[in-house]
């Protein structure tokens, strides 16, 4: 091992590491000590499996660690509990984290109330669990960092490649992902976000925002994902989403077949061939993106009751998993139409406040899921409605509108706010979605007015456009 410099306060460290003094090696082509401004930097070579554990274990804030050139093989996480601990390889080619050997159900990297924490220029593989998770995390940056699977699509596969969870002023940027059996990034529970100029490829879940306030992804790549780019609230957690932008993204030929794990909740119900949804949301802007060729189709807005639905229980049962306590509630909720669920209780299984705007459609919804396994129903469902011609390029389920009609756009209402009227680039489609649920052979036909999908033309949200997001 080369350690180019280092506190003194480190040297007793170092030395029972058995490292070496300063010096020139090939391994730290791209970067070394020398380049990195902290308070603290070491070098480790590459390889040293023994001494990156060592050193994570044992850092004083402030401190960078600069791996070399090569493989890591480690059967033991990464674990980061320092803040300003900053892991910098020498890029994704170069410098990887191999979590092949581990026996043990272990993430990759985990860094957790690790405050300013980087990770940059490196390759997780393997990791058992998931591949890089951050919690409990205030400054969180991830830039040019891959995560993968070397066997490909495999149910065992870790859930999450790139995952921030609990944390605020999170950016993920210049990254990949494939091959997670939930989601390639996911973004949960999360406060300040941007993601940008990311690609995630066969994953279930490409791109995940769940249960997040303020953010704004960007110029991403989803492809050959079961599902591209999705956003959403799940049930009990207490940060309330809110404030999401998804713009000038590509989701194109998201039709991966889903292999996520049995009985894992809403991920394992994305029906192959999705670009977006959002379900259980609020103020989401859905902009200047490019779908092509999903093949159930581009975009879905859902209320939170399709995946608590259950056809022998009434609606009102349906609602008790989103009650969730004020007193325990995060964030910010202000300016929010959330319903009282009395005694100091709301629920947020409402999807509102939604802006749908030019966006760009080819090739989607011409071949809907229809396995027959869980995730499926909205395939067949669709398939048969559809009966080989394009499903519409948005679909609104229309659950809490207090009217729905087939034809009159009189009678219908649009009193979630869900704004399509400015993507007449698109067409539209609302479907009276838990008529069809509980049966179909009854259910009206769906609601496809022409542009600009009156009453469904508003062209701006409630409240202003989405709050810009800003990081430190």
């Amino acid at each position: 091992m080369q350690v180019a410099r280092f506190s003194p306060v480190f040297l007793s460290l170092w030395l029972a590491a058995a490292l070496v003094a300063c010096g020139s090696s090939s391994s730290f082509s791209t970067t070394d000590c020398g380049k990195v401004t902290s308070t603290h930097c070491v070098e480790i070579a590459g390889g040293d499996s023994a001494a990156l554990l060592s050193a994570v274990n044992s850092i004083d804030a402030g401190t960078t660690l600069v791996l070399g050139g090569g493989t890591f093989h480690l059967t033991n996480e990464v674990t980061v509990r320092t803040k300003g601990a900053h892991l910098i390889g020498q890029g994704v080619d170069k410098t990887t984290l191999d979590f092949g050997s581990a026996t043990a159900q272990i993430n990759g990297v985990i860094a957790t109330t690790a405050d300013d924490f980087l990770i940059q220029d490196l390759t997780v593989v393997d990791s058992p669990k998931d591949g890089i998770r951050v919690e409990d995390t205030k400054g969180v940056v991830y830039r040019r960092i891959r995560v993968t699977w070397s066997k490909g699509a495999q149910t065992s596969n870790g859930a999450y490649g790139i995952y921030p969870v609990r944390s605020q002023n999170v950016l993920v940027e210049d990254s990949s992902a494939e091959y997670a059996s939930d989601a390639g990034l996911y973004v949960g529970q999360c406060e300040h976000v941007i993601i940008r100029n990311n690609t995630v490829s066969n994953n279930v879940a490409g791109l995940e925002i769940e249960n997040t306030q303020y953010a704004d992804v960007h110029d991403n790549t989803a492809e050959n994902n079961t599902g591209g780019i999705v956003v959403f609230d799940l049930p009990g957690n207490p940060i309330v989403g809110r404030d999401v932008r998804l713009h000038d993204n590509i989701i194109r030929n998201n039709n991966h077949v889903n292999f996520a794990v049995q009985n894992t909740g809403t991920v394992r119900l994305i029906p192959a061939g999705t670009g977006t949804f959002a379900l259980a949301s609020r103020r989401v802007e859905i902009t200047g993106n490019t779908y092509e060729n999903n093949n159930t189709g581009d975009i879905a807005i859902l209320s939170g009751l399709v995946i608590t639905f259950d056809a022998s229980k009434p609606e009102a049962e349906l609602t008790l998993p989103w009650v969730l306590q004020t007193k325990d509630l995060r964030g910010n909720n202000e300016g929010l139409p959330l319903d009282s669920a009395g005694d100091g209780a709301i629920v947020n299984y409402r999807t509102q406040n939604i802006l749908i705007a030019n966006n760009k459609h080819s090739g989607s919804g011409t071949n809907p899921d229809t396995r027959p396994s869980e995730p499926a129903q909205l395939g067949v469902l669709l398939a048969v409605k559809y009966a080989g011609m394009p499903v519409d390029s948005v679909l609104y389920d229309s659950i809490g509108e207090s009217m729905f009609d087939s034809t009159d756009p009189s009678k219908n209402i649009n009193g979630n706010h869900i704004c399509v009227g400015g993507n007449t680039a698109g067409t539209f489609a609302s479907m009276s979605l838990l008529a069809q649920l509980t049966d179909p052979t009854t259910a009206p036909a769906f609601y496809r007015p022409a542009a600009p999908f009156t009453p469904f033309d508003c062209t701006a949200l409630d409240g202003g456009p989405v709050a810009e997001v800003t990081l430190p």
